[in-house]
């Protein structure tokens, strides 16, 4: 039964390779391509300039393929479809943000991912230059420079309405604002500021001296003998300077300089020898223009009621009489006593005997020693302005 069976099996296997067909087509039939793909890299970076790429895409010769970007910053320059093998090349655009980005492209069913670093960040510094302006009264235009990196916005802004930006702001980087200032009216001078980011630029305007009118009162003054002090008020607009100087080293001023309506102290110190001027200067913003104080300082005269002595070698005893009178005589009192003085011998053998200093009239009474140099000698004896010669015998 088994063998039987074989043998048709095997009876018919050659019929049919004798024959055309067995029932079947009459053509051969060519299998389908199996179609793989891979693509290479499969991922890139690039730099915030950005820039071209490549991705290579492996597949059998009659496969064919497409690529698409899906950001409109990543796009295919060439390559956006093929069969076969192929290369696909792309373009990546400069990212204008800080911040990193990412997008991919989409080969052959596969996913090429691109990221881009964002760009550094510009660190922002002002200056200006330069940092100030002084101005006179009149109407004045000025600029000013900013140095600052590309990018960099600034805005400049002024504190006073009489100080105007006229040009260059807003800016941005390096550039230059222009301002006006306006006359000013006023008899005092003002300061302004315009502010660019962290930095100040000062513009200082001079007063209007035009409408400074001064006035000063008293302009003269009559003092007696001791030091005291004297007070002129000076009357001006706010703003108005001056200033306040003596002539004579006698007198000091509390107040050497000032603005406005303000009080001038003189002070003087004692005098007790002859009567004395002396002037202090008020000056307006001009040398030439200005008011003069003037002080005249009582002071004394003196006599004595003899000039000269003569001694013997031995030494002795002598006394002279000290006058004196105030100039005015009103500053020395009813008893007319009140020039102060004092007797000082010029040599250690003249002996003045008493207290010094002493007031109004007076007796000096001295000494003379023996002299045993082997020679004459002189010696003085003076009270303020006068001198009394004393003449020793060897």
């Amino acid at each position: 039964m088994f063998v039987r069976y074989f043998i048709s099996i095997a009876v018919l296997s050659a019929a049919c390779l004798g024959a055309t067909s067995c029932g079947g087509d009459d053509s051969p039939t060519t299998p389908s391509p199996v179609c793989t793909y891979t693509i290479a890299p499969a991922a890139n970076s690039f730099g915030p300039d950005g820039g071209p790429g490549n991705v290579t895409v492996n597949a059998p010769a009659s496969c064919t393929w497409n690529a698409t970007a899906n950001a409109s910053w990543l796009s295919i320059t060439s390559g956006s479809s093929g069969t076969g093998s192929g290369t696909v090349a792309y373009s990546v655009a400069a990212n204008p943000g800080t911040d990193a980005r990412s997008a991919s492209l989409a080969v052959a069913g596969h996913t090429h991912a691109v990221s881009q670093q964002g760009k550094t960040p510009t660190v922002c510094s002002f200056d200006i230059s330069p940092s100030r302006a002084d101005v006179g009264m009149e109407e004045t235009r000025g600029t000013f420079t900013v140095t600052a990196p590309g990018g960099c916005a600034w805005t400049a802004g002024s504190n006073s309405s009489w100080l105007t930006i006229t040009g260059g702001s807003p800016g941005s980087g390096n550039g230059t604002v222009a301002f006006l200032v306006t006359a000013n009216p006023s008899a005092e001078g003002r300061l302004g500021l315009i502010t660019v980011a962290d930095k100040i630029f000062t513009v200082r305007q001079n007063a209007n001296p035009a409408i400074c009118e001064y006035s000063v009162a008293p302009v003269e003054f009559n003092a007696c003998m001791p030091a005291s002090s004297v007070t002129a008020m000076i009357t001006a607009p706010a703003g108005c300077t001056w200033t306040a100087a003596p002539n004579a080293s006698w007198l000091t001023v509390s107040s050497a300089s000032g603005s406005g309506s303000g009080a001038i102290t003189i002070n003087f110190t004692d005098n007790y020898d002859a009567p004395r001027d002396g002037i202090v200067m008020v000056r307006w913003p001009t040398p030439t223009a200005g008011q003069n104080l003037r002080l005249a300082q009582a002071g004394c005269t003196y006599a004595v009621s003899q000039g000269s002595f003569p001694f013997a070698a031995s030494g002795g005893a002598g006394t002279f009489n000290v006058f004196q009178q105030s100039v005015p005589n009103t500053c020395g009192s009813a008893t007319q006593d009140r020039c102060i003085w004092s007797a000082v011998a010029d040599v250690p053998w003249i002996t003045i005997s008493g207290s010094m200093p002493r007031t109004g009239d007076d007796r000096v009474n001295f000494t003379v020693a023996a002299n045993a140099t082997g020679a004459a000698r002189v010696g003085r004896i003076t009270v303020r302005d006068k001198v009394v010669v004393v003449n020793q015998a060897q």
